[in-house]
């Protein structure tokens, strides 16, 4: 990998061999083509290896398997630590990009927009066989992101675009929070910097199965718990996102 590579695309896998060949399709498809895709395999019992084999022709794209399962926000700072790009994307396996220029009109703002520190896009969510739920549209201004930003994530993770050494800067995802650490990594950067989301639809983020069990819905929701409490002083509208947080919690309960 080139010391100068402008992007860094992370990928954060375990047992998505099911999913892991359209995410990678949609990264080779891109007209943006100077980056690096790192894939860390976080102990996939699956035949993710056996997949990824047939992409490894092409320098660019790095596979490492990991010694033992670091779950899902070690496995986040691995990967940035092992990245060499001045800009950092995520693409999660079980999700994909739709829009060939993603990286590229990204890369643009962020080269003309020095004062902003990351850009996301707008998104559709899918279900398992790649049909359309929903389309999903953000805030694109940093004012009205920054206002509702306590409220709800703003932020597809496997769209955003940021630059790398403002989150080095800050110490990284948060190691202590085992779900929400982009939500997290978000208000923290949001402190010091600005964010903006493209009209754009680029991103599809995939709901299935393996992410709703009743187990992770509790982590999920006291982590957010968490994350609220933490930033409260920060952000406005805590007391308004108690009561959106506690509603949530009572559909996700009555769902399960």
């Amino acid at each position: 990998m080139s010391p100068t590579t402008k992007i860094s695309i992370q990928m954060c896998t375990y047992n998505r061999a099911h999913f892991i060949t359209q995410a990678i399709d949609s990264v080779l498809s891109q007209t943006f083509t100077d980056w690096e895709l790192i894939i860390l395999d976080d102990c996939s019992t699956d035949n993710t290896k056996e997949i990824i084999q047939k992409y490894l022709t092409d320098p660019r794209i790095k596979y490492i398997e990991n010694e033992i399962n670091l779950g899902i926000t070690k496995n986040r700072n691995k990967a940035l630590s092992l990245s060499h790009g001045e800009y950092i994307a995520v693409l999660d396996s079980d999700d994909y990009w739709t829009n060939n220029n993603k990286l590229s009109l990204q890369n643009e703002f962020l080269d003309l927009n020095k004062n902003y520190t990351l850009v996301g896009t707008n998104m559709i969510i899918v279900d398992e066989q790649g049909q359309v739920i929903k389309k999903v549209k953000y805030p694109s201004n940093n004012f009205f992101i920054k206002n509702l930003l306590l409220l709800k994530n703003l932020f597809c993770h496997s769209s955003v675009l940021y630059r790398k050494q403002d989150i080095l800067n800050l110490g990284s995802y948060d190691e202590n929070l085992p779900i929400w650490e982009d939500y997290d990594l978000w208000l923290k950067l949001g402190l010091k910097h600005k964010f903006a989301n493209l009209y754009q639809q680029t991103t599809a983020y995939r709901k299935h199965t393996g992410q709703s069990n009743t187990e992770k819905i509790k982590i999920g929701q006291d982590a957010q718990k968490q994350i609220i409490e933490k930033y409260k002083e920060t952000y406005n509208g805590y007391i308004l996102a108690k009561i959106i947080d506690k509603l949530r919690n009572i559909k996700y309960t009555h769902a399960n």
